[in-house]
């Protein structure tokens, strides 16, 4: 029999797919219960009130290992666990601690100011995705403030094992505006973004350094800032956005390469077979989805029902060459836009 794995967290539809294609039965706890979900899932729950109990009665029940994905990193939950430890991850999710240990280890990160002084950005102590991220006024409170650096958003990819081996490096879209996301919002991601080899080294030896930081095991990633050198932003210890684009660029399955990190076995490193992206579409406007698009390839997330404007509606896939898969993308944006539209007039 198949073995079983729980996810837990908001979105895990990218995760129950990898994990689904390689073998495992999955069941899943989350916010977003996309109906691509249902496809990789015997069953999905909700999330919410006692996470924790239902996390480990779940587990019971099914004899199921619990990975915790976005969002439930620090939930201490009393199961068999596929991923890192919750204790270790909230070292690492609260981004204050997260920067002192950076400074001690002389690792490169944007600077973390007492007030906002000339350009500097305002971001919650604990959150990801880039909700809540902007511009510092000098009026926020609860907040970190770092001096804002221009560059390019970027991520490495990595699978902590018997050694830590980068998989990727990922262009990530911070408030795409073609895909209506304002502020820093994360939008999605290009893989591979190509950088010559120097900086390419540059950037993994950082990554590697800075996983090396903490206990940690299985697929992880740190994002960066690319300037005139990389600047570490953050790292999560858990499965990342990016997955898909990964998976679709090198054609591995990185569920199977997390469970191999875990039984520290060997893993080679994969070539680029194309580019591909993953991009999150955003409401520009409240709408109403009433088109059932599962099984279509290009898209995935796939909504159903009401959306408020600045919700995340659906994600859009492409491969193939570096301009391609742009003009791929947009038309699919087009394409899902007059489905909705359609809906709305019916």
């Amino acid at each position: 029999m198949p073995e079983k794995v729980l996810l837990v967290g908001t979105n895990v539809r990218n995760v129950a797919q990898s994990a689904k294609k390689a073998g495992y039965d999955v069941y899943a706890i989350t916010k977003y219960a996309d109906l691509d979900l249902k496809l990789y899932c015997k069953e999905v729950y909700e999330m919410g009130g006692d996470c924790r109990a239902l996390a480990e009665k779940i587990a019971q029940e099914k004899n199921a290992k619990v990975i915790l994905c976005s969002n439930a990193e620090t939930l201490e939950v009393n199961a068999d666990l596929l991923c890192n430890d919750p204790k270790e991850s909230k070292r690492i999710i609260d981004k204050l601690e997260f920067y002192k240990i950076l400074e001690k280890a002389g690792i490169p990160h944007p600077e973390v100011l007492k007030k906002p002084e000339g350009k500097a950005i305002a971001k919650p102590r604990i959150g990801g995705g880039g909700e809540g991220v902007k511009f510092a006024n000098g009026d926020e409170k609860g907040v970190i403030f770092q001096r804002f650096i221009e560059g390019v958003p970027c991520s490495v990819s990595l699978i902590c094992g018997k050694e830590i081996l980068p998989i990727a490096i990922n262009r990530i879209f911070s408030g795409w505006k073609e895909m209506y996301a304002n502020g820093f919002r994360y939008s999605g991601n290009l893989t591979p973004l190509i950088v010559d080899d120097e900086k390419r080294r540059e950037i993994e030896r950082i990554a590697i350094e800075t996983a090396q930081l903490f206990d940690l095991r299985g697929s992880v990633g740190v994002d960066f800032i690319l300037a005139e050198k990389p600047y570490v932003l953050e790292l999560n210890p858990r499965f990342q956005g990016s997955l898909d684009s990964v998976e679709w660029c090198f054609d591995v399955n990185l569920f199977s390469l997390h469970v191999k990190a875990f039984e520290e076995k060997r893993i080679e490193k994969p070539n680029a077979k194309r580019f591909a992206i993953r991009a999150i579409l955003f409401a520009k406007e409240d709408i109403s989805i009433k088109k059932d698009l599962t099984g279509n390839p290009f898209f995935a997330d796939i909504p159903w029902g009401k959306y408020k404007k600045g919700d995340p509606v659906v994600s859009i896939l492409a491969g193939g060459g570096e301009k391609e898969v742009f003009k791929k993308v947009f038309e699919r944006r087009d394409i899902f836009l007059r489905i909705v539209s359609h809906n709305q007039s019916a």
